[in-house]
């Protein structure tokens, strides 16, 4: 397959118009039809049709761009790894969600800074299919998730440290520093987090385990300090990290409540791709100072 054709299909699909990409490559129209054709006929298969003023992928069009991607990201970190060496200059590219990105790698990357004060640190922040995602198309070098049940036929999730959950509400609350029945959290009003939440995941595996209705639907805030904020302030009750939570537990702005027999955790995974051979000393220093954190 010729790469230059194939870098020409990529841009008309990641465009979505023929017209666009002969604009961006600066290359007549004509020709990017010709090139598409042509490689049509090369692999046997239909790319794509005509939608309207633009183009629309066939499944086997879309399955090509996913690895057109992929294929030149992976020459773009390539490039990228080849300037670091000769610039003598190393940089880590980490995809991350949010609760790691927020309470678990701070101190970690600080600390691998000050060790390695000549690498450059880059992270993103992600849901969980975007983390997956990125590290997929060599965005980054690797990722990190909070998820209850994951995995990717090509990725490797190595779960690291296990996060545990709680039900918090204001002090006022009447549930406050209670011990309940699941069944009885399924009266009082919560705040849900969006669809895609690894924590709104989590709250219905807790209570479909269990056989209990959900919570009464009170609101939905997009954000994990987000929805600590509205209870905070007074409204409801929601489920949150424990690392997120302790120091206004402290400040007694929040209390908690306790389940009965349910201990609620999730797991940090760290996401690399399954053909990487090498592990990244980024890792390696993760490891090491997570075990330290917890003895």
């Amino acid at each position: 397959m010729n790469l230059h054709t194939l870098r020409i299909f990529t841009n008309v699909a990641k465009l979505g118009s023929i017209t666009e990409a002969a604009n961006l490559l600066h290359i007549s129209q004509p020709a990017v039809t010709a090139q598409i054709r042509k490689l049509e006929r090369e692999i046997g298969v239909k790319l794509i049709t005509g939608k309207g003023r633009g183009i629309q992928l066939t499944s086997e069009g879309e399955f090509l761009y996913q690895q057109g991607l992929r294929l030149f990201h992976l020459e773009e970190q390539i490039d990228e790894k080849l300037k670091t060496f000769l610039e003598k200059k190393e940089r880590v590219q980490i995809a991350s969600s949010y609760i790691s990105t927020n309470y678990i790698l701070p101190p970690i990357i600080a600390g691998y800074k000050l060790e390695n004060p000549d690498v450059d640190v880059y992270v993103s922040l992600g849901n969980v299919q975007s983390v997956e995602h990125r590290v997929l198309n060599y965005e980054v070098d690797f990722g990190f998730v909070v998820q209850s049940n994951i995995g990717h036929e090509d990725l490797h999730f190595e779960k690291i440290l296990d996060i545990p959950f709680w039900f918090v509400v204001h002090p006022t609350h009447p549930l406050a520093n209670k011990e309940m029945s699941i069944f009885d959290l399924s009266e009082h009003d919560f705040i849900y987090r969006e669809r895609g939440s690894s924590t709104l995941d989590l709250l219905e595996a807790i209570f479909y385990t269990h056989n209990c209705p959900l919570p009464k639907f009170g609101l939905q805030m997009q954000g994990v300090l987000e929805s600590i904020k509205v209870v905070e302030a007074g409204y409801g009750m929601t489920l949150a990290p424990a690392c997120s939570v302790k120091e206004r537990l402290a400040q007694g702005k929040l209390a908690r409540v306790f389940v009965e027999q349910a201990e609620i955790n999730q797991s940090l995974f760290i996401c690399t791709r399954k053909v990487d051979e090498s592990e990244h000393p980024f890792i390696h220093y993760l490891r090491k100072n997570l075990i330290k954190s917890e003895t």
